[in-house]
Order: C-alpha cells, then sequence, then structure tokens
C-alpha cells in the first residue's frame, strides 16, 4: 500500500510521505518520486543498482536519495520500478533501484523535474512511525 501523497505548490510539487520505519519512509519518497515522473506501470526489473549515499543528517539524506534517483533517469535513462532501502541511519544509505531504461512511446514522462528542493524539506519521528515532506522544482 502506498503510503504518500503527491502536495500543490505554485511551481513546485511536493511529496509528504509516511512509513513505519525509517527504510520504509525513504522507500515511500521514492514512489512518490516516480510517481510525479510518469504514472506508467508497465515498467520492468531488468537492471539492479545499489545506491550508497551520505549526507550530514536525515533531511539532506533524502534530498540526496531523491536526487540520486533523478539523476539515474536524466544521464542514464534509467527508470525505477523498485526501490529496497537495504540499510540506512541519519548519514548513509545503501539501497537496491531496479528498473529499464526509458523507452519513449512505451513510458509515458508526465512531467520534467529540474531539481530536489531544501524548501520545507523535513523527515521526522511521530508516534506511528516516520514521516517526510520535500519539495520538487518542475
Amino acid at each position: 500500500m502506498n503510503r504518500f501523497r503527491l502536495l500543490e505548490h505554485t511551481a513546485d510539487m511536493g511529496i509528504e510521505a509516511e512509513g513505519e520505519s525509517l527504510p520504509a519512509l525513504f522507500q515511500q519518497a521514492a514512489l512518490g518520486l516516480r510517481q510525479i515522473l510518469t504514472s506508467c506501470q508497465e515498467i520492468q526489473s531488468r537492471e539492479e543498482i545499489i545506491l550508497e549515499l551520505t549526507a550530514q543528517d536525515q533531511v539532506e539524506l533524502l534530498v540526496n536519495w531523491l536526487g540520486e534517483l533523478l539523476y539515474l533517469l536524466e544521464v542514464h535513462r534509467f527508470l525505477p520500478a523498485s526501490f529496497e532501502v537495504l540499510a540506512i541511519n541519519g548519514q548513509s544509505l545503501k539501497a537496491r533501484v531496479k528498473g529499464e531504461n526509458w523507452v519513449p512511446g512505451r513510458h509515458v514522462l508526465e512531467r520534467e523535474i529540474k531539481a530536489i528542493t531544501y524548501h520545507q524539506a523535513e523527515v521526522e519521528a511521530t508516534d506511528h512511525g516516520w514521516r517526510a515532506q520535500v519539495f520538487v522544482d518542475l
């Protein structure tokens, strides 16, 4: 079950995500990012990429995580099908991303994202797990 929702903002769009754990939270944020990019459900898990990231804190880690996923699409034309956070703490993340190369006509990209922003970005523990919010510049 998806536990994210998209937020409207002037020239931006946001993701508000929830997860019972920090790995689940980062997975939901990634699903939200993919939903902003495409509603395509026909993405195959043909390739696997392992990502390892570091940051100063959880907010920077979230921005870096989503930024790296955006980089994979923009530079390598890699469209993610699934995300598995293998290890995470407040300053590092290791994840497995499965997907395939973007094929025009088969995969429709609905929006172009310029950047993942720090504007109103937050990651916080709640009574029910974790919650995050992040905005992207369209």
